[in-house]
C-alpha cells in the first residue's frame, strides 16, 4: 500500500499532484467524495500522456469525507506522508459555514490523526488569502493578518493554517505553501478556468487589479521538492510573476478571437452589476456566483515577495502567458 496520501485528489492541485507523483514511480491513495468527478483527473492526465489510462490506474482511490474522522481515521494510519490540497473555494459568503466546516475543521481532522499516527511530514495547500497586507507594499510571508474586510474564504483558510501551526508545535513536521492564482487545464469553473470560460463570451469590461500567478505544475513540483527536504514549521509563498486582469482577459480575448477588453470597471459599477445579478438569480431561484469580495480581489493591486522558496528551491519557472495561452488551448479542444 502507498505511504502517500492525497486530499482533494480530483481538484485542480490535487489531480497535477496525482500525475507527478505516478509519473515518478508512485501508487498514492487520493481521498474523493461521494459526489466527485474522478473522471476529470483521468482528463487531466490525458493533456500530459498518451499513458493516461495506465497511469490513471496507479491511483488507490478511497471514498471518504474529510468531516468523518473515523473512516479518516482508517487511512490516514496507514500512511506516511500527506498532501492536504482539499478546499472550498468560493467568494459567495453564504458559503462561509460550509468552508469553515470543510477547510477549518476539515484540515483539525487531517492534523490531529496525522499527529495521533505519527505521520513523518505533511504539505498544507493554503492561499495568498491568508496572507496580511503590507501598506502598498510588497507581500511577503511574515506580513501580521487582520479580520478587516475578510472573506469568508480567507477566514476559513486562515483558521486553517492555524490548525497546522497548532500540528506543528505538537510535534507534527511539514510546511504549507501559500499559492497566489493557480494556472493549469481542468478546472474550468473556478480561478483563471472561470476567466477562460467568461472570455469566450467576448465581454468588453475588464477590472482594474492585479494578480500573481503561478503555473500548477511549477507549484506540485515545489511541493514535492520540500516535501523531499528537511525544511519544517515553515511557509511559502509561491507565485511566478504578477499581470493585470487587463492583461490577463485580453490574452483570452484574443484566444478567441475577440477584440481586447475596452472598458474599465471600477467598483461602484461592479457593485451594481453583482447587486443585479445577486437580484436576478435570486428570482430565478439559481446559486448566486458574484459577491463583493469577487470586487476587492479583481480591483486590488496584490504584489508578492516570494523571495523566500526562491532561497530554498531552485526552479525555472513557466512563463505565465505561456502558460495561460496552452491552458487557453486545451479549454478550446475539449
Amino acid at each position: 500500500m502507498s505511504k502517500i496520501l492525497v486530499t482533494g485528489g480530483t481538484g485542480l492541485v490535487g489531480a497535477h499532484l496525482l500525475y507527478f507523483l505516478v509519473k515518478s514511480g508512485e501508487s498514492p491513495i487520493a481521498i474523493k467524495r461521494k459526489q466527485s468527478d474522478i473522471l476529470n483527473v483521468k482528463t487531466i492526465f490525458s493533456y500530459y500522456s498518451k499513458e493516461s489510462d495506465e497511469l490513471y490506474k496507479k491511483i488507490h482511490w478511497k471514498e471518504c469525507d474529510i468531516l468523518d474522522v473515523i473512516q479518516l481515521d482508517g487511512i490516514i494510519k496507514n500512511v506516511k506522508y500527506i498532501y492536504h490540497c482539499a478546499a472550498l473555494i468560493s467568494f459567495n459568503n453564504s458559503d462561509k459555514d460550509k468552508m469553515i466546516e470543510i477547510n477549518t475543521t476539515g484540515t483539525a481532522n487531517i492534523v490531529d490523526l496525522a499527529l495521533k499516527n505519527k505521520i513523518k511530514r505533511i504539505c498544507y495547500v493554503s492561499s495568498i488569502a491568508t496572507l496580511g497586507s503590507n501598506n502598498d507594499l510588497a507581500i511577503d510571508e511574515d506580513c501580521f493578518w487582520t479580520w478587516d474586510n475578510k472573506s469568508g474564504y480567507s477566514i476559513s483558510k486562515y483558521l486553517a493554517e492555524m490548525e497546522v501551526w497548532r500540528g506543528f508545535a505538537e510535534g507534527l513536521s511539514g510546511f504549507i505553501v501559500n499559492p497566489s492564482l493557480i494556472i493549469g487545464p481542468g478546472s474550468w469553473e473556478s480561478g483563471v478556468g472561470t476567466i477562460i470560460t467568461k472570455g469566450k463570451l467576448g465581454l468588453p469590461f475588464y477590472p482594474d487589479g492585479s494578480c500573481g500567478l503561478i503555473d500548477v505544475n511549477d507549484l506540485v513540483t515545489i511541493m514535492t521538492k520540500l516535501m523531499d527536504s528537511s525544511i519544517t514549521n515553515e511557509r511559502f509563498i509561491i507565485n511566478a510573476e504578477h499581470m493585470s486582469y487587463h492583461k490577463i482577459m485580453s490574452i483570452v480575448a484574443e484566444s478567441f478571437n475577440h477584440k481586447k477588453p475596452y472598458i474599465k470597471l471600477g467598483s461602484t459599477i461592479m457593485k451594481i452589476f453583482i447587486w443585479t445579478d445577486a437580484f436576478i438569480k435570486k428570482i430565478r431561484q439559481k446559486k448566486i456566483e458574484l459577491s463583493i469580495d469577487a470586487i476587492n480581489y479583481t480591483n486590488s493591486n496584490t504584489i508578492l515577495n516570494s523571495d523566500k522558496i526562491k532561497q530554498i528551491i531552485s526552479i525555472d519557472y513557466k512563463n505565465i502567458e505561456d502558460s495561460l495561452k496552452e491552458c487557453i488551448q486545451v479549454f478550446k479542444s475539449r
